[in-house]
């Protein structure tokens, strides 16, 4: 096997690349079909943890006219990292995470460890080198998450500059866009500490009627968010006694439905009590309930349904845009910050064999190394 290496197999080798490649600036400029020493290899695991070896066994062999010189272990470091974030404040009314992922080359491919030639490498075939590569310790592996103190050191120094104020910008919207989210709304309503003073504050901005005498109780720390759940009430069964207003439905030059709230003295009400008209309209009832609510019978739904009014919604996203990041995702039933960020380390390894004249042989097959 030794002296069987033949030029004219070797040009085919190079012509489908499918063993070596020539390792010379001024390859073009030499004679195609020269001879480069031919290898291969296997390593002992495709895992290693970080700052140890991980072994291997090369083996490789040139033409009579060629003698090897030396054998090479080549890698690169790639790094993988991910960090996401989910919304807790809400509790099960909002089920968003938002997350990003990256894979980067931070070293690029060089030379870790060099092999001496040795006439003792020889099995009766090929040469055959057992070693070892070194890694390093400081490619271990990351992994923060199930966070119980929030650090936010750790945070700036593991999740992208902009993550908290896009995570918060994009939370407002799902929570403000329409009548989707209508109960993570409430559950945030309640469950925040909101004081009187912040809500007598956008009251005053955009003329609203948010309670300003919340019970906040210092010790009863569920005294605010009982009595805010009692605030954002609505009617959920049919009750004439609960009407306090009619609507109807039109539409706008532009084809837009619009909705058209009436007093409730200004309609003639039906004999059935739920349906009533106003100037020819059909109009059907909007029932008492909290002041930000728009509660009411949908003919199309055949059912009762809320939403938050649009004018409160500057309101409420002035009010949540008061909430920090680690409060949105702070989970009080398991007394943890709901934030995984992982970071992982791998080489991309290769073989190579060099002979006395400068030729170099390289393993096309790459070994994906990772470190644990």
């Amino acid at each position: 096997m030794k002296t069987q290496y033949k030029l004219a197999l070797l040009a085919l080798g190079l012509a489908t690349v499918t063993s070596c490649a020539k390792h010379d600036p001024l390859a073009d400029k030499m004679e195609i079909g020269q001879p480069v020493p031919t290898c291969f290899w296997s390593v002992g695991s495709s895992a290693c943890k970080a700052g140890e070896d991980f072994t291997f066994k090369g083996k490789y062999y040139t033409d009579d006219n060629h003698t090897p010189s030396h054998s090479e272990v080549w890698y690169l470091v790639k790094r993988d990292e991910s960090a996401s974030a989910t919304v807790k404040l809400a509790g099960k009314s909002l089920s968003y995470n938002k997350s990003v992922n990256s894979t980067d080359t931070v070293r690029e491919n060089q030379m870790v460890v060099s092999f001496p030639h040795s006439e003792d490498y020889w099995n009766g075939y090929e040469y055959e080198v057992n070693g070892s590569v070194p890694t390093s310790v400081t490619l271990s592996p990351v992994d923060w998450k199930n966070v119980s103190d929030w650090d936010q050191e750790k945070y700036e120094m593991y999740f992208p500059a902009g993550f908290a104020d896009e995570f918060k910008a994009e939370v407002i919207e799902y929570l403000t866009k329409d009548s989707t989210y209508y109960n993570g709304l409430r559950t945030v309503y309640i469950n925040y500490n909101f004081t009187n003073e912040q809500f007598a504050a956008v009251n005053s901005k955009y003329n609203l009627q948010f309670p300003t005498d919340i019970k906040i109780d210092p010790s009863d720390p569920q005294s605010a968010a009982t009595d805010k759940s009692d605030r954002w009430y609505e009617t959920t069964e049919a009750d004439v006694n609960k009407i306090i207003g009619w609507y109807y439905k039109d539409v706008d030059g532009n084809g837009n439905t619009v909705i058209y709230e009436v007093a409730k003295d200004a309609v003639t009400v039906n004999e059935d009590g739920f349906t009533a008209t106003y100037n020819g309209k059909n109009c059907f009832p909007v029932y008492d309930s909290a002041p930000w609510v728009f509660c009411r019978y949908d003919d199309d739904a055949g059912a009762i349904i809320r939403a938050v009014r649009a004018s409160y919604i500057p309101a409420f996203k002035e009010l949540l845009a008061i909430i920090s990041f680690p409060e949105w995702i702070y989970d009080s039933s398991e007394n943890q910050y709901t934030v995984v960020f992982t970071r992982e380390y791998s080489l991309d390894a290769q073989f190579r064999v060099y002979d006395t004249v400068g030729n170099v042989g390289k393993a096309s097959d790459i070994r994906n190394i990772k470190l644990n």
